[in-house]
């Protein structure tokens, strides 16, 4: 990661949006932003105990949470879970709809609606960067 970039940490529901996820990757690396992706939702095979702390110790190198927002993600465990930890790892969580979500798409818990974009490019970049120097 240079020295100027923003890092970011990206949140998607593991079970249904994989392939979403990917294609969201390679469409913002096309775009030449600033953005250093430190990580993003991962299976992780640890117990429930350490689960927390493996998650969050890997978002510590990220200052903005992106939750890519479906129809599904209000009630995906994983989402809920790391939109949580995210929280507690002091990041600012910002979420995008994708894929069919709407304005009216139930949202995982703690990520309020104020702090979600649709999908548009220039709207996201700039919810991205705002409060942001790099």
């Amino acid at each position: 990661m240079t020295e100027k970039t923003l890092p970011l940490h990206v949140i998607f529901d593991l079970e249904s949006e994989r392939l979403t996820a990917r294609n969201f990757l390679r469409e913002l690396a096309e775009r030449n932003w600033p953005v250093a992706v430190t990580g993003a939702s991962k299976r992780e095979n640890v117990d429930t105990i350490h689960r927390e702390a493996v998650i969050t110790q890997k978002m510590t190198e990220a200052k903005v949470a992106l939750v890519l927002v479906t129809p599904m993600s209000g009630v995906s465990r994983n989402v809920n879970e790391e939109v949580k930890f995210a929280k507690r790892a002091n990041l600012r969580v910002l979420g995008l709809l994708i894929k069919g979500a709407t304005a009216h798409t139930n949202l995982p818990e703690g990520l309020h609606r104020s702090q979600v974009v649709g999908w548009d490019w220039g709207a996201l970049k700039k919810e991205l960067f705002r409060d942001t120097t790099i």
